[in-house]
């Protein structure tokens, strides 16, 4: 019996990454401290009786945090993903922007959507 030993490779899973991925990360995480910094600051204007304790203020700043990520993370947060993106990724690379740009109604973010519920 002749055994013919051949190559097989593996079929090779690759991930195709964009070449605007780590600008729309620096973006991201720019969004995501303003949003953080922005929600802690509107916590401070609401009048308390007492003041937090250490541990309700370390885990308001822990909610403000996630909240900022998810906000930043979704395409509808407060757009300034999409500003810094447009401030920073090279000209000869936008093309790769509008190609991921999701197909949806909500290119106006929030101030498109109140509007549309404030007219029904």
């Amino acid at each position: 019996m002749n055994i013919k030993p051949t190559a097989h490779s593996l079929p090779v899973k690759q991930e195709r990454t964009s070449p605007v991925k780590p600008f729309e990360d620096v973006a991201e995480g720019m969004e995501a401290s303003f949003t953080s910094h922005m929600l802690a600051e509107m916590r401070k204007t609401v009048p308390k009786d007492t003041p937090d304790s250490t541990a309700t203020a370390y885990y308001n700043s822990l909610l403000d945090y996630e909240r900022a990520q998810t906000m930043a993370k979704s395409d509808s947060g407060l757009g300034i993903k999409k500003v810094i993106l447009d401030q920073i990724v090279p000209e000869h690379m936008k093309h790769y922007l509008k190609a991921q740009a999701p197909h949806t109604e909500t290119s106006q973010g929030l101030a498109g959507s109140m509007k549309e519920k404030t007219n029904e």
